[in-house]
């Protein structure tokens, strides 16, 4: 038997005991003595006048005691097991359910579904509660959804609530929305206080062996006033059956924004969990959700834990956003034979060529080859519409515009640049930074690369030569050209690039990233000498700077002497590339290749990224398109994959608005449609934003199906953490009969009543009877006796 408390503040209360004993003491009043001859014969006899002491101290025990019930009942104490409790209990219960959500809770092996299964449970679970009783509803999925949450009583609205659930789809952390349902109780009042986790017992949500966040989930318990009780329930209840499934990994695109005619390789592979035998699969290939048959791939036979790698080429013929979609034969787990994405088509790429060094002759200018390999003049259909404007003209108004800026050789950018070309990259822009002998290293490395916190991924320190007496010329390694977009230009593919001659190149240093410190006191310069006492007025002006996701800086090229050629880095939602050659031929025989043109159209829509870095997105991530000024967010819904429909938010600023999406606990497509409110309204001139597609992928290691086992099962139970049933009755026999808990608090009310009764009948008694015991210790003979 234990017994503990629920309001331990409320005990501060017992300081009021202090009262009554105080107004005891002060009822002692001191009065003056005056000798009177008649005043023996009114003196109280030795009993009468310990019987009255002895009234007095129990009328003050009897207050205190008044006091000390009262606040021990507002401190709501309780006990739990005994013959007391499991035979007086009738107490209310709050109980937070967990349902697993994830993609493996739709396994069709059965007659039911898991998810279907424990909707049902839920259901049944309802009717075993009594009118008082609370309950609270979470759905672990990739990011916790609380469905119901503070615990309800409004039974109707749960039963509701549970048959609106989407269908389940993603991962899940069990661990995680546990430990929620735990913080969810705490803020209760009933005693009894349950969790209970619906699951099919896939070994993978649980992560078993992580004892640090199930030490952490133990302490949580342990601070609660009423520990609550958790109970697990395996919904499925196969027990540790083989449980084969087939599924496909999220799809890989060459490039998410393309041009017609241009081709984009997808890249996928089929993984087989479980089994044991050797099967083969067929794998279909659909645009659109139009079955192309002609790309049906049969796969080999793949062995048990094995896989296989899928690659086709597809080219889009009209603009706009497009799904593409690789479909597995059908098995019990329909949630990761699937995979999709979006790519987006344009007529002609925006690109905004920034030249480093003009000239009236327009053939020697930075820009000259790359813009008529871009946007040739003969070609009426162009894939990139390059634009070519002065450094010193560039502006933030520019940057909305287009979709990569390149700065070509432009020998300084001014901190407001800086802090443009920064807002632009992070909000999903393309840049390129092609340096050559015009390049002031200083000013780039302190504006733009600001401490490993600006888009720059590497710092410039000096200009690299050949040797006086090479033993062979400088070129590109064609070795290193590993990345998807630069693997057509190898030469086994037969590729040019590896016959490109360099003179001179920028030699960079990749720093180790790290957070900018106070004892900066100035920022990283180059070797040519830039003013260390030159302010950073960028540094800390970037947008959201902390919230800006940077990844690694990664070599997509190198020279033969092994020094950088093409660096490339994610930063927001953009992408920056630093070539460490010009575009021109100064300093290489790069524009003379035939591989030129395609390498810059190909490096060019790599930069774009941005333009669909939000329409390929993880369960929980935002989605955001950019749409013109003046669009009403409420003329649009977003439309889920369930078909539910969320109308989207407001974002950017009034340079650059956005739709957002936040509620991505689906995956799935989601596509951008007109609603029926705005669809009767004015064109704003942007209703071509209606239609656009969107894909939510999940973590695919959600598709290994393998059960808890034995061992990790001990792990989670650890010392009484939680309990494992597989029916509502074994439910029913552990949460209802044992361990009953009751509350004292009713019956030290009862005693509180009774204490006060018999305080104010004693009262009355000292009031009413005291002068009769007087008169009775009075002598017969005394004067007094016969007045």
């Amino acid at each position: 038997m234990s017994f503990d408390l629920l309001n331990p503040a409320m005990l501060l209360g017992l300081a009021g005991l202090s009262l009554p004993i105080l107004a005891h003491l002060l009822s002692k009043r001191k009065y003056d003595i005056v000798q009177w001859g008649a005043m023996q014969f009114l003196e109280l006899g030795r009993n009468t006048r310990r019987r009255i002491r002895l009234e007095e101290l129990l009328l003050l025990l009897l207050r205190m005691g008044l006091i000390a019930f009262f606040v021990f009942a507002l401190s709501r104490p309780w006990i739990s097991g005994g013959m007391l409790a499991s035979y007086v209990s009738t107490q209310s219960r709050d109980v937070a359910i967990v349902l697993d959500a994830s993609t493996s809770m739709g396994w069709e092996g059965k007659a039911v579904t898991p998810h279907a299964a424990a909707v049902q449970w839920i259901h049944r679970f309802l009717e075993e509660l009594r009118p008082g009783d609370t309950i609270a509803l979470f759905e672990a999925r990739d990011q916790l959804r609380p469905v119901i949450d503070p615990p309800s009583s409004d039974f109707s609205l749960v039963r509701r609530m549970i048959d609106e659930l989407p269908p389940p789809g993603g991962a899940c952390d069990l661990a995680d929305a546990t430990a929620t349902a735990l913080r969810s109780l705490a803020r209760t009042s009933n005693i009894g206080r349950e969790v209970i986790v619906l699951t099919d017992s896939q070994a993978r949500g649980w992560s078993a062996e992580d004892n640090t966040r199930w030490s952490l989930l133990d302490d949580l318990r342990r601070q609660a006033t009423v520990p609550p009780r958790i109970w697990v329930v395996d919904v499925n209840n196969l027990g540790s059956g083989d449980r084969p499934n087939f599924s496909l990994d999220r799809l890989r695109l060459s490039r998410e924004t393309t041009a017609p005619s241009l081709p984009v390789r997808i890249e996928t592979k089929v993984r087989y969990h479980g089994g044991r035998e050797a099967m083969s699969r067929r794998i279909y290939f659909e645009v659109d959700g139009q079955r192309l048959a002609a790309s049906t791939i049969q796969t080999p036979q793949i062995p048990p834990g094995g896989e296989f790698s899928v690659s086709l080429e597809h080219r889009f013929q009209t603009p706009g956003s497009h799904v593409v979609s690789l479909v597995l034969d059908a098995d019990p787990l329909p949630g990761d034979n699937r995979a999709d994405a979006v790519v987006e088509v344009t007529s002609a790429l925006p690109v905004l060529l920034v030249d480093g060094d003009p000239h009236l002759d327009r053939t020697r200018s930075e820009t000259f080859f790359a813009r008529a390999a871009l946007t040739a003049p003969e070609n009426t259909t162009p894939l990139v519409h390059a634009t070519t404007i002065q450094a010193d003209a560039l502006t933030a108004m520019d940057l909305e515009a287009t979709s990569v800026v390149v700065l070509a050789n432009v020998p300084r950018v001014t901190a407001n640049q800086a802090v443009s070309l920064n807002a632009y990259v992070a909000g999903g822009g393309g840049l390129l930074i092609a340096a050559g002998d015009k390049v002031h290293a200083g000013t780039y490395n302190q504006l733009l690369y600001d401490r490993g916190q600006g888009v720059m991924p590497a710092v410039f320190n000096d200009i690299g030569r050949p040797p006086a007496e090479p033993a062979a010329p400088v070129r590109i390694d064609s070795s290193s050209l590993e990345l998807s977009f630069l693997a057509p230009f190898r030469p086994e593919n037969g590729g040019t690039l590896g016959d490109v001659r360099l003179s001179h190149w920028w030699k960079v240093t990749i720093p180790s990233p790290r957070p900018p410190s106070a004892a900066d006191e100035s920022p990283e310069i180059g070797t040519d000498g830039a003013p260390a006492s030159e302010p950073n007025q960028a540094a800390g002006s970037t947008v959201a700077e902390d919230a800006i996701q940077r990844s690694a800086a990664v070599v997509a090229a190198r020279l033969t002497t092994g020094d950088p050629l093409l660096l490339s880095r994610d930063y927001g939602r953009g992408r920056v590339a630093l070539m460490t050659i010009p575009l021109d031929s100064d300093w290489s025989t790069l524009p003379a290749k035939p591989d030129y043109v395609p390498f810059l159209h190909e490096l060019m829509f790599h930069l774009a990224r941005g333009r669909s870095a939000t329409r390929n997105v993880a369960m929980g991530e935002v989605l955001l398109l950019p749409v013109a000024a003046g669009t009403r967010a409420a003329d649009y819904v977003f439309r889920a994959p369930d078909r539910t429909t969320f109308v989207p938010e407001r974002a950017g600023d009034e340079y650059r608005p956005l739709l957002r999406l936040s509620q991505t606990c689906q995956p799935g497509v989601y596509t951008l449609e007109r609603s029926g409110k705005g669809a009767g309204g004015p064109d704003n001139g942007d209703n071509k934003i209606a239609g656009e597609k969107f894909v939510v992928n999940f973590d695919r290691a959600e598709s290994d199906l393998t059960p808890l086992d034995e061992d990790q099962r001990k792990l989670l139970v650890g010392e009484g953490r939680m309990t494992f049933v597989s029916t509502m009755d074994e439910l029913r026999q552990g949460m209802f009969r044992d361990e009953s808990r009751f509350e004292l608090w009713r019956l030290l009310l009862l005693m509180t009543l009774g204490v006060l009764i018999l305080e104010v009948w004693m009262t009355r008694r000292l009031v009413q009877g005291g002068h009769a015991e007087i008169e009775e210790e009075i002598p017969a003979e005394s004067p007094e006796a016969s007045v």
